[in-house]
């Protein structure tokens, strides 16, 4: 049965990689959770996906410089406006989905404001999964090849897995190209649904269904279909609606 992945902790649902969102997902029983990773300037590990604060945040600027003080000293901003809670950090979030056994956890390596992957977050993330005794549930996710080079070398306990999407494909020689240079590398290849779409049969040829994820999906129609398909993960902002969903057609 393909597996829903809250993305961002569900983003459409809560504040995106919000401890309330990582609270309220794993109740709602998804078999994997997605969130994203920066280091802030104390060495920190914070849970945020874009390399600045503008969007997500009640501030401003790199989250790189971003400290233990300054990350309380704002509030997320969720669907519903802001909530009264900051930058969490990544053991914040491994306290909540830690204890639940089965759950997939997916943290996503992110470049700084320069484009910058900074190994120290790397290893400092890899330092932290480990003391929690996750490796065997967590898969570390990358865009970027060589992130994902640096991490078969260095925690090569850990599964993997890349994302990619049309012009990322195409600047790599294709997803033919694409899957033959990851093909070792990863146990896990994400596709954004139209290329997943319009390359359906040429993707499933060259790659195991069972261990391809659909991103990001979250209109009924849409997952509906995907989950038809039966790739082996799905990716939505809106997992309680995956869910629901999967669970209506379980039923026919």
């Amino acid at each position: 049965m393909t597996k829903i992945i809250a993305h961002r902790g569900a983003r459409n649902l809560w504040a995106e990689n919000s401890l309330e969102g990582f609270r309220n997902a794993v109740a709602l029983g998804v078999g994997a959770v997605e969130f994203d990773l920066h280091l802030g300037a104390d060495g920190a590990v914070l849970v945020i996906h874009d390399a600045t604060l503008d969007r997500t945040t009640t501030a401003n600027g790199p989250v790189r410089y971003l400290t233990k003080t300054s990350r309380h000293n704002l509030c997320l901003i969720g669907p519903d406006g802001e909530i009264d809670e900051g930058v969490p950090i990544l053991s914040e979030v491994l306290e909540i989905i830690a204890p639940c056994a089965g759950l997939r956890i997916m943290p996503e390596f992110k470049a700084d404001e320069t484009g910058f992957y900074d190994p120290v977050l790397i290893e400092t993330t890899v330092d932290i999964l480990r003391d929690y005794g996750l490796a065997p549930r967590t898969t570390l996710h990358s865009f970027d090849i060589q992130v994902l080079h640096l991490l078969a070398r260095i925690a090569p306990e850990f599964d993997r897995m890349i994302s990619v999407n049309a012009n990322w494909a195409a600047r790599h020689g294709g997803i033919e190209a694409v899957i033959g240079q990851v093909r070792d590398l990863v146990s896990i290849i994400a596709i954004e649904q139209e290329l997943f779409e319009a390359e359906f049969d040429r993707i499933t040829a060259l790659f195991p269904l069972e261990r391809l994820s659909v991103w990001t999906v979250n209109d009924p129609g849409s997952i509906a279909h995907w989950l038809a398909r039966g790739p082996g993960y799905l990716t939505s902002d809106d997992p309680q609606l995956a869910l629901s969903i999967q669970l209506a057609e379980a039923m026919v």
